[in-house]
């Protein structure tokens, strides 16, 4: 026996009946009333998975209440739904545990509790106990032991016992008479888990999962484990040895996969397995005055109940529990922030979002959202008639102790692409204490009174906006610099912007102004919009510019988008925690300047590119589509989904996949796999590809440019990709094909100018690179950081030493290894590569045998996203995924991929988005990049062009701020190109 292993007692022994699902009432033999059920709850999991669900909460003192705010509705669940008899919420206490003792370095990976989390624990204790709920500390022993001591002494006294954790170790304890109940999954009762659960998760019954968790060891606890030993092949091990001490006495025995490695492994780390066994063994005897008949449930005491409810100011739950103690809350003045101009409202703590928060498997009664009062105030407009200088040094007094907000409303012709770059319309300026200010400046219609010039207004704004000490908030940061810096002023100082922060909070949220208005803020009248300004012309209008409505009218609108950025910028941006407020400050908002500069340069177009390409690709379209016809035997629109869908599934018998409302599905998908079935599919396939490229680039983009520069100007979105990526629009670049030679040859109509070079900077696999950092797997850093071409080291590690050099072995090794990063299905790869899907899963299965860590490392993704509600970047960036503990299989499965996905992806995104900053700010100060502009972002690449003759200095200076943008554990390697377009540069 190994040492600290003691043999659990049987549960057969215990009187009574395995009872399925929590909270029930069973009756033993003999027995005429229901047996007594005792619940356990780990209250230190609980605590930090509130904390980590919710967004930041704070009194109007500034204490924070999140967590507890969290947990107490998980217990007010927990009650409401099972009715326990008795009940006790366990905390670690701290002190030194014996495992500690063991073995020094256990739980050293952990990182500090979260300072403002600290004072929430004592917080939770007071009201707990208020609830009439027995609060114990475990202090020297972990709560895990007082958990197991307490079952097993229940379990022996005859009752049922249901402990409320997510920890896999005290599973060890399932049994007849205990269970396991994870309330934030799968139903609105939770998931329990008993002897039959357990075998099912973990492919061994309780008694045997100690030894399973030993083999795998767990890198949160820091406990050791056998490298390279997964769940599975844990579990096949102690199923074909029976025990841990079976395994050690027979490990040349071994016959699993790699059975020479493990073999290997097992005999390298016996000392490290027999000390993990210990680690991970529960101990029920721990001493304790406490007996499980001294936890009856007892009545709230409502007076201390009702002053912790106030002291926290949690009103709502105030008026629940106890609806004749009525609120008292205080209200900020309408129209003006509060001090801070971002402490929630007194009355209840307010939630980031309507959407952030905890996703719905964690079973939270919704936060209601307590809406900042709010009343917009009419404008004074600074028309030439106006004393603009006494206007703005009244404003500045005010501003230099509540903030600015601003509203850059642009000229335009129209036409999105072109009004990026016509100069100012007019600005909004507010601050507290007095009414906003509107300057107009480019209005042009029939009577329209005489506007400030703009050599007065320079003079006069440039010192307010280039003012440091101002803070300063507006909605659009970007488009705010490109309105500016086109008419001349800076904006220094910048604060926060409530897209960026919402975007923060939760990227998958509605993040336009009317939306944060309508959540955060009461207004006592509706925001208007320039949308709003320009559908009031009637259909077909929508391209009617600013600059042509009365002064009154825009002014009303910019005035309130400057009001509502002043109140809910600061509002949002202290909802932010420390991670994601270093992410705004030092990331997103630097980057928006570094965007308003590359859309104001714009890449140079050759259209004559375009349309002979736009001819060439019509013959092929033609031809395509006749030989389709010739080959069906029949005259066939391959334009129209009903004629595909009885060309493909009726005539041709092919195997239909996704069903729709009008049949059988023809997308790009569909068509991508019966290309590979039938020459017919594979040639409309070829077609729609063709096409779409067509129209969406060759066909579009020579309309798109600029007529007064010659340039396309693409406007970039910091808030729309969930995973942290920068997407385009008008055009959309992020889609033009890279590989493909008709891809090729659309880059070739992007150009450089007389006298310049274009260059490229492409991040070579940063996704696989960042993979290789964060799950430590040893082959995986290896292959990087000796150099070795990654997809050929994977090829050879999956199909033997000469697959490395056959180009289709290789290439399923890259869609294997990008495949992983992305959560591709066995059923996807076998598309991609025109496999079978059993050849595929096979495929997917011998590269986690190989790569094992990356396997563990994304396993402990989902768990920790299950955990947390959602998935966090390196750089802290959170994506709350509402549907991880969904029961839609499907729902759950994609937020099971974005939970593997988000970590890599958006990881590479922030590193990506820091070195354009990095690289800016070096164009910018260093002489040898005098001349050189950054055009063009488009997924891990970048395009500058530089002055002819400096190429070398240029691209030796981007790829050592590209690569130094961000420290791996492996090395970042930037490829640069350079040419006369953009093809060329490969």
């Amino acid at each position: 026996m190994l040492p600290g292993l003691r043999p659990a007692p049987s549960c057969a022994a215990i009187k009574g009946q395995a009872i399925a699902g929590s909270g029930c009432r069973r009756r033993q033999p003999g027995y005429s009333a229901p047996v007594e059920t005792l619940y356990l709850l780990d209250g230190s999991n609980f605590l930090f998975r509130a904390y980590h669900a919710l967004p930041p909460m704070t009194t109007q003192a500034g204490v924070p209440t999140g967590a507890v705010f969290g947990f107490t509705n998980m217990l007010l669940r927990l009650l409401d739904d099972h009715h326990p008899t008795h009940l006790a919420v366990i905390f670690d206490a701290g002190g030194r545990s014996k495992r500690t003792e063991l073995y020094a370095e256990y739980k050293a990976n952990r990182a500090e509790t979260p300072m403002d989390l600290v004072p929430q624990f004592n917080l939770t204790r007071r009201l707990v106990g208020a609830l009439g709920v027995r609060v114990l500390d475990a202090r020297d022993v972990e709560a895990d032991d007082l958990i197991a001591t307490l079952a097993r002494q229940a379990q022996r006294a005859g009752m049922r016992v249901v402990i409320v954790s997510s920890d896999k170790d005290l599973m060890q304890m399932c049994c007849a008479d205990i269970v396991l109940l994870d309330t934030m999954k799968d139903s609105n009762r939770g998931l329990t888990y008993g002897p039959a659960e357990v075998v099912e998760k973990f492919g061994v019954p309780p008694d045997k999962l100690g030894d399973v968790l030993a083999l795998m060891g767990d890198s949160v606890d820091n406990v050791p484990g056998v490298r390279g030993i997964g769940p599975k092949t844990a579990a096949q091990l102690i199923n074909d040895f029976g025990s841990l001490d079976g395994l050690l006495g027979r490990i040349d025995e071994v016959r699993v996969r790699g059975a020479d490695k493990i073999k290997a492994a097992l005999l390298a780390g016996q000392a490290a397995l027999r000390l993990s066994r210990q680690l991970v063994t529960l101990d029920e005897d721990v001493p304790t005055q406490v007996k499980p008949a001294d936890l009856l449930r007892s009545d709230p005491d409502m007076a201390s109940l009702e002053a912790i409810l106030r002291e926290l100011e949690f009103h709502r739950l105030l008026t629940r529990l106890s609806p004749q103690a009525a609120p008292t809350a205080s209200l900020p003045t309408p129209g003006s922030p509060s001090p801070t101009a971002g402490s929630p409202t007194a009355g209840s703590p307010t939630v980031g979002s309507s959407t952030a928060g905890p996703p719905p498997s964690i079973l939270l009664p919704a936060a209601p959202i307590e809406r900042l009062p709010f009343a917009l105030t009419p404008p004074i407009i600074l028309t030439a008639a106006t004393d603009l200088r006494a206007a703005v040094a009244a404003l500045r007094d005010r501003a230099l102790s509540g903030g600015l907000g601003l509203s850059a409303q642009m000229t335009g012709h129209g036409a999105p692409h072109e009004s990026r770059l016509f100069p100012l319309c007019g600005l909004a300026l507010y601050a507290p204490g007095g009414p906003p200010l509107y300057l107009p400046v480019g209005h042009r219609y029939l009577g329209v009174p005489a506007q400030h010039g703009r050599d007065e207004v320079l003079a006069v704004l440039l010192p307010l906006l280039s003012d440091p000490a101002i803070p300063k908030y507006v909605y659009g940061a970007k488009d705010a610099y490109l309105a500016l810096t086109a008419f001349g002023l800076p904006l220094v100082g910048l604060r926060a912007d409530p897209a960026l922060c919402s975007y923060l909070l939760d990227a998958g949220a509605d993040h336009a102004l009317p939306a944060l208005c309508a959540r955060f803020l009461d207004a006592a009248v509706p925001l208007r919009t320039r949308q709003d300004l320009r559908a009031g012309q009637g259909p077909g209008k929508k391209g009617v510019t600013l600059e042509t409505f009365e002064i009154d009218a825009v002014g009303a609108i910019a005035a309130a988008e400057a009001q509502a950025a002043l109140v809910l910028a600061p509002l949002l941006r202290d909802r932010l925690d420390e991670a994601s407020r270093l992410l705004l400050d030092d990331l997103e908002l630097p980057l928006s300047q570094v965007l308003a500069k590359i859309e104001c340069h714009g890449v140079l177009l050759d259209t004559s590119v375009l349309r002979r390409l736009s001819l060439e690709v019509d013959d092929q379209l033609r031809a395509l589509e006749a030989e389709v016809q010739k080959e069906a035997g029949s005259e066939i629109n391959l334009g129209s989904p009903k004629q595909l869908q009885e060309l493909l599934f009726e005539k041709l018998k092919l195997p239909p996949g996704k069903k729709t409302k009008t049949g059988y599905s023809t997308d790009a998908e569909v068509l991508e796999a019966l290309a590979a079935q039938n020459p017919i599919a594979k040639k409309i396939h070829e077609h729609r590809g063709l096409a779409k490229l067509k129209n969406t680039y060759i066909d579009q983009l020579p309309g798109l440019v600029d007529a007064r520069t010659g340039r396309l100007h693409t406007s970039y979105n910091q808030v729309v990709a969930a995973t942290g990526r920068l997407s385009s629009t008008e055009p959309n670049l992020q889609n033009v094909p890279i590989r493909t030679d008709l891809g090729r040859q659309i880059r070739r109509a992007f150009i450089a100018p007389p006298g310049y070079v274009l260059l490229t900077a492409d991040y070579s696999q940063i996704e696989l690179r960042v993979l290789a950092h964060l799950s430590k797997d040893p082959l995986l850093v290896k292959s990087f950081q000796n150099g070795e071409d990654v997809h050929e080291r994977t090829a050879i590690e999956m199909f033997g030493p000469e697959a490395g050099k056959r180009p289709e072995m290789r290439r399923a090794a890259k869609m294997i290894n990008y495949g992983i990063v992305y959560g591709l299905t066995d059923y996807g790869l076998s598309v991609r590569l025109s496999i079978e899907r059993t050849v595929a899963k096979t495929y997917i299965k011998e590269y986690f045998d190989r790569y094992s860590g990356v396997q563990r490392f994304m396993e402990e993704l989902v768990n920790r996203a299950r955990q947390d509600g959602g998935a966090r970047t390196l750089l802290g960036r959170f994506r709350p995924l509402p549907d991880i503990g969904t029961r839609n299989y499907q729902a759950r499965a994609y937020a099971e991929r974005m939970a593997k996905n988000t970590p890599i992806q958006g990881t590479a995104a922030d590193i990506l988005k820091r070195a354009m900053i990095d690289v800016q700010r070096r164009l910018e100060t260093e002489k040898a990049a005098e001349g050189t502009r950054m055009l063009l972002t488009v997924h891990d690449e970048l395009v500058l062009e530089a002055p002819e003759g400096r190429e070398a200095a240029i691209r030796d200076l981007v790829k050592d701020a590209m690569e130094h943008a961000f420290t791996l554990s492996v090395p970042l390697q930037v490829d640069v190109g350079a040419g006369k377009n953009w093809a060329d540069c490969d």
